[in-house]
């Protein structure tokens, strides 16, 4: 049934193959005692439905309540009020919400400016649909993603040496070899410009036949939300099912819930044996054309299809609040072990088990049944 409470608006979809797949939600606050206001942001991998929320297994982020930036502290990048952009977090946000190009979406866009959102800690990663070139080349997608890496990811040793990146999402469209290897190269990027850097292990997270069996939703149901079609598998199996690792998730307490999550993450193995995370990216995006984008003319164009976003987390985004000589180290939260000696931890929810498990054999990846 209609609710008078609720408006429905969409933005415009340039291909017949895009969506509007974002997941995320804008709320305001008014404290009905002091009077006081904040928003929050939440981005999620949930649609708003019943099944999304008690079936799967889902992500989600939320930005600390931001005051308005007429009492918000002094001389903070992003507290400026009138200014057309405040911190990186807002300057995101507000280009993103642009490209929906819809009258409702600009009035908020003139609250939005109003609140300080410089204590989140979060980078933006977007997609618009569009032919992105020029300057607009690294603004979207996967050249986003790269260009946030050679900015803000300085690697330690120990992951230079040896690290996996780990993609984990719950659907797969068919994709060349080739646009796989040049995404995985993206990816792979950091403000390392030194050769001696060994590329990361590449891993693909995704349920097996039995694991799916297995799971709450099975065989059938679980084929609902994990959409990998059985003739797009079939065309690349032959060189894809080497980079196959099963959900494991008893960690976390989700082996038995399916994922809907879509995570990016490259870990490597710290000083002290433990695993760390060198970054980690929570988003909408599954591994697809239509996500991340398609290169065009000798990659000097992005085709992008679909509206994605997620949230970024590196260690060097919280090294700005303390001394330059306390490093920062993110650990997984399932890691039994948070001590790291003088360092500062930040706990990452990954939401499989490390070490990752290789599918069995060739040929059990979890497929539609049509």
């Amino acid at each position: 049934s209609k609710r008078s409470n609720i408006i429905v608006d969409s933005p415009e979809l340039r291909d017949k193959y895009g969506t509007h797949h974002t997941k995320t939600m804008l709320l305001f606050f008014r404290d009905p005692e002091t009077g006081i206001k904040t928003v929050q942001m939440v981005v999620m991998t949930a649609n708003l439905i019943q099944e999304d929320w008690e079936d799967m297994t889902q992500g989600v982020y939320r930005t600390p309540r931001c005051p308005l930036k007429s009492i918000a502290k002094r001389g903070i990048r992003g507290t400026l009020i009138g200014s057309e952009y405040g911190s990186p977090f807002e300057h995101q946000l507000i280009k993103y919400l642009k490209a929906y190009q819809l009258r409702r979406v600009f009035d908020i866009i003139i609250r939005l400016k109003l609140y300080d959102w410089s204590s989140c800690k979060a980078i933006l990663i977007g997609s618009v649909p569009g032919r992105h070139k020029a300057s607009a080349f690294e603004s979207w997608g996967i050249e986003r993603l790269a260009t946030v890496l050679r900015q803000h990811v300085d690697l330690l040793e120990p992951c230079r040496s040896s690290s996996q990146l780990i993609l984990q999402c719950s659907s797969m469209a068919f994709s060349p070899q080739k646009w796989f290897d040049s995404v995985c190269q993206r990816m792979s990027e950091s403000m390392e410009k030194n050769s001696r850097v060994r590329a990361p292990k590449i891993c693909v997270v995704y349920p097996t036949i039995e694991t799916a069996t297995k799971s709450v939703t099975g065989r059938y149901t679980s084929g609902d939300f994990l959409r990998f079609e059985e003739k797009s598998y079939q065309k690349n199996h032959a060189w894809f099912d080497s980079y196959l690792y099963d959900w494991k998730s008893r960690n976390a307490g989700r082996q038995h819930i399916m994922p809907h999550i879509k995570t990016y993450t490259r870990v490597y193995q710290d000083t002290d044996g433990q695993p760390s995370v060198a970054w980690h990216l929570l988003t909408s995006s599954n591994l697809s054309r239509a996500a991340w984008g398609e290169y065009q003319i000798n990659e000097t164009q992005l085709y992008i299809k679909s509206f994605e976003l997620g949230v970024f987390f590196c260690p060097s985004l919280w090294e700005v609040d303390d001394d330059a000589s306390t490093e920062v180290v993110l650990r997984p939260t399932t890691n039994p072990k948070t001590y790291a000696g003088t360092r500062k931890v930040v706990h990452v929810r990954l939401p499989y088990d490390l070490p990752l498990v290789r599918h069995s054999k060739p040929g059990q990846c979890f497929t539609r049944i049509e």
